[in-house]
């Protein structure tokens, strides 16, 4: 059977723009704490955009210790729901008290770890007196790499890394600021956010 593309098809094929990245210019200023949250692997950060650039002031990871990690069934799932709860207040503290936003992984509707994801959400949202903001994974994956990804053809850790270092020197080596993973994720949901403020009209 022949199919033909409608005129606005057509249209829309031959008009659609490449995906560039954003530049420097297209991120609002301000000063943002983030979260990739999960029960085991919770990394936070601290981000400062400003005319300079794009900084990142401070790197952790929360994790709950060994042997709440080895409770198992629900049981162990809110004990580490718990001390996730803990370490974020921690996190908090000095320089993060005056952040512009927190924010923090909406969680997913299906997938792996949605539990894990939802539970330490909860302890965020929590910690933060309900203040702090979701971001979607996969739209700050658009923003910040240009595609959400797919089963077929994902977006692996690898883009995100090398996404997210075009805006952020990653520390140096033996630095006490961790640089894997979830901090890298969380980087994103913060530049992402920073993005959208932007693009919504804010002048900071």
């Amino acid at each position: 059977m022949n199919q033909q593309l409608t005129i606005g098809a057509v249209d829309s094929l031959v008009n659609r723009k490449p995906w560039t990245p954003p530049g420097l210019q297209d991120f609002a200023h301000g000063l943002v704490q983030a979260y990739d949250q999960s029960l085991v692997n919770t990394g936070s950060v601290i981000i400062r955009s400003n005319n300079l650039g794009i900084h990142l002031l401070a790197a952790q990871m929360i994790r709950p210790p060994a042997d709440v990690q080895a409770i198992k069934s629900t049981e162990g799932n809110y004990a580490k729901a718990d001390s996730v709860l803990e370490g974020v207040t921690r996190a908090r503290t000095g320089l993060a008290a005056t952040a512009d936003a927190v924010v923090y992984e909406r969680p997913p509707v299906r997938g792996q770890r949605v539990d894990s994801i939802t539970l330490a959400g909860r302890e965020v949202h929590r910690a933060t007196h309900g203040r702090a903001i979701m971001v979607d994974n996969r739209h700050a994956k658009k923003i910040i790499i240009g595609r959400a990804g797919t089963k077929q053809d994902p977006v692996t850790k690898a883009h995100v890394k090398e996404a997210v270092e075009r805006y952020i020197t990653p520390p140096p080596r033996g630095s006490l600021m961790p640089w894997n993973e979830h901090i890298r994720d969380a980087v994103m949901l913060a530049l992402c956010w920073l993005y959208d403020q932007k693009q919504n009209g804010a002048t900071a």
